[in-house]
């Protein structure tokens, strides 16, 4: 009977992790983000800390699985999962929120050192000359846009979300390729 607990227990720990764990890029899923995301703001709001979150989008996505195929698009996705996972940490953290959007989560840095961390990341991954192996076909360029806000400049998280996923759109908007820094909320926080 102890072993058989032992192993139900091993079992519920690997559903949970599986639960948030997206498949295709190994990072976590946006159900797991968000459970981060709260434990995170309350953190940092207890130890007066910085925090921001950035919405990422892979630019043009449609055309790549549209052009080169589904498994050649699966294949862009984990690259760029790759490329963010990258700069993750006990401090930064990383999500597939679905689709070919992503979600960065930055502790202890300002939104300037936010955006430089990210910007070098998608300045890297934009100069890659990535070919199709399937068919020896170039992809183009390969690149991302983003909207990054500063988590504690918004009344609560989802709107510091809502205010990334505002500035991704101006980022789009403006070109793709970029990063797009969100307007801070103009409510006081003592109001």
């Amino acid at each position: 009977s102890e072993r058989e607990t032992k192993t139900l227990q091993r079992r519920l720990d690997e559903a949970r992790r599986n639960a948030e764990m997206d498949h295709l890029t190994g990072l976590p899923n946006r159900r797991s983000f968000e459970a981060t995301l709260t434990q995170q703001y309350d953190e940092a709001r207890q130890a007066k800390d910085t925090l921001c979150v950035a919405f990422c989008d892979i630019d043009k996505f449609k055309l790549i699985n549209d052009t080169h195929g589904h498994e050649a698009g699966d294949r862009v996705l984990k690259l760029v999962a790759k490329c963010l996972a990258e700069i993750s940490d006990e401090r930064c953290h990383v999500a597939r929120h679905g689709g070919e959007e992503f979600v960065v989560l930055f502790r202890g840095k300002s939104l300037d050192e936010a955006f430089a961390r990210l910007d070098d990341t998608r300045d890297a991954l934009a100069s890659r000359k990535l070919v199709n192996r399937a068919t020896d076909t170039p992809f183009g360029r390969v690149s991302f846009s983003a909207g990054l806000a500063d988590v504690m400049a918004h009344r609560d998280p989802r709107s510091a979300l809502k205010a990334a996923d505002n500035a991704l759109y101006m980022a789009k908007e403006q070109g793709r390729n970029r990063i797009v820094k969100a307007v801070m909320e103009v409510e006081s926080k003592a109001a």
